[in-house]
Formats: C-alpha cells, sequence, structure tokens
C-alpha cells in the first residue's frame, strides 16, 4: 500500500487508559438509559382508563354519569402524577450524574442496567396505587402503599451503590474532581433511603399518608441541587472550566 501503512499494520486499537476520558461510551449508556426512561413515563399513561358503563361497556348516557365515574376513578390521577414525577425525577439526577462520569466499566453497566430494571418496574405499584387507595380496602390500601414506598427504597439504595462504584477515588468521575464536593453529592444521596424507610414505615399505618409522603419525596427531590450542577476541580489548570452542564 502507498505510504507503507495497512491495517494489519496498524494492529488493534489500544485501549483507554484510567485517565482518558471515554465520553462516546457513556453517550451510549445515556441514550440507553433515557430510553428505558421513556418508555416507563409512556407506560404510566396506559392506567389512565377512559370510564364506561360497568352494565353495558358503553359510553355513559348522561353527563352526570360521566362525572360521577369520573369522580370514583380518582385515585388513578394523583397516583399517574407520583409515578410520573418520580420518573421524571429519577431521570434528572441519572442525567447529571452523567455529567460527572468520563469513563465507563463492566460494572458500571452493570449496575446501570439494575438500576433501570427497578425503575422500569415503576408502572406496577402506580397501577397498584390507583386500583386500591381509596378502594375501601384498607388492608388492600395498605399493601399498595407499602410496595410503592418500597420500589422507591429499592431505587435509591440502587443509586446509592451506583454512585459509590463511579465516585470511589475518583474511579470513573473527572481525576481531578474535588473530593470534599464528591462526598456532599454522596451525602445527599444517603438521605433518600431514610426518607424512603419513613414513607413505608407511614404506608403501614395509613395509606393515604404513604401516598402524601411519596408526593412529598418527590417534590424534595425536584429542587434545584446546585451540588448535583458542578464539581469543583483541584490543581486546575488555568483558564479551564470545572466539570458543568
Amino acid at each position: 500500500m502507498t505510504g507503507g501503512y495497512s491495517e494489519r499494520e496498524a494492529g488493534p486499537p489500544l485501549p483507554l487508559s484510567p485517565d482518558d476520558d471515554d465520553k462516546e461510551g457513556t453517550g451510549r449508556v445515556e441514550a440507553f438509559s433515557d430510553g428505558v426512561f421513556a418508555i416507563v413515563t409512556t407506560l404510566l399513561v396506559l392506567d389512565l382508563r377512559v370510564p364506561h358503563d360497568p352494565q353495558t361497556g358503553e359510553a355513559y348516557a348522561t353527563a352526570g354519569e360521566l362525572w360521577q365515574a369520573l369522580l370514583h376513578s380518582w385515585p388513578s390521577f394523583p397516583a399517574y402524577l407520583l409515578g410520573f414525577s418520580t420518573v421524571v425525577i429519577m431521570w434528572i439526577n441519572h442525567h447529571m450524574l452523567f455529567n460527572f462520569i468520563k469513563r465507563t466499566s463492566h460494572t458500571l453497566l452493570l449496575l446501570n442496567s439494575l438500576l433501570l430494571l427497578a425503575i422500569s418496574v415503576v408502572p406496577f405499584p402506580t397501577a397498584l396505587l390507583s386500583e386500591y387507595i381509596g378502594s375501601g380496602h384498607e388492608d388492600s390500601a395498605r399493601v399498595a402503599a407499602m410496595v410503592y414506598s418500597g420500589l422507591g427504597l429499592t431505587i435509591a439504595f440502587f443509586y446509592n451503590l451506583f454512585w459509590w462504584h463511579v465516585s470511589s477515588g475518583n474511579r470513573l468521575i473527572d481525576r481531578r474532581a474535588d473530593p470534599e464536593a464528591v462526598r456532599t453529592i454522596t451525602r445527599s444521596y444517603l438521605f433518600g433511603p431514610l426518607v424512603y424507610v419513613v414513607a413505608f414505615v407511614l404506608s403501614i399505618f395509613t395509606p393515604l399518608g404513604g401516598l402524601l409522603a411519596n408526593l412529598v419525596i418527590a417534590a424534595f427531590f425536584a429542587l434545584p441541587n446546585s451540588s448535583l450542577r458542578t464539581i469543583p476541580l483541584i490543581n486546575q489548570p488555568a483558564g479551564e472550566n470545572p466539570t458543568s452542564h
């Protein structure tokens, strides 16, 4: 070949060193994750059903009957709002984390898949809530609220495990990331499992209380968190911006 170069002479591509960025690899992980989040939010709306006359299966003949049916199905609406808000807030946090992740690893792929596995289950306890909250069956409603809070606790645990893996020793984040800033994010994630434990215990005694607790948790984590927007870098060259998106 002209120039004395061929693919055979070039050999296989060299692996990335621990200090190399692999944004193409992290981009693929995030794109796949975004697809899962999008599907989960779409599945949630399927539980909002158009009411029909249970006797005939046809549309209600009068506006009063339709209003009564809509009021009877009221639990579906706060359950959908809760489920959608929960998934969107998880997606926001997931996106923020990947702003800091510079490299991938086999363990990261497994932990991310485990996290997505738990998140993909959200439509099921959401449907349980809409079916049993307000049904008049207190024991069944209590179980539905406990299942929802239990899944929230599981997801919060997986988030902590995921963050611990990528941040421990700056394993997969910027090597220059300020350790104190990393510890601040770690402490903020530790708060998640604790509040879901509270919601779970509250669900044992009052299903509506458990539902409200989960709504409050979702609203709390929706608030802007400056520590998740940027991590200051130490030994930063002059003129270089910190990791921020």
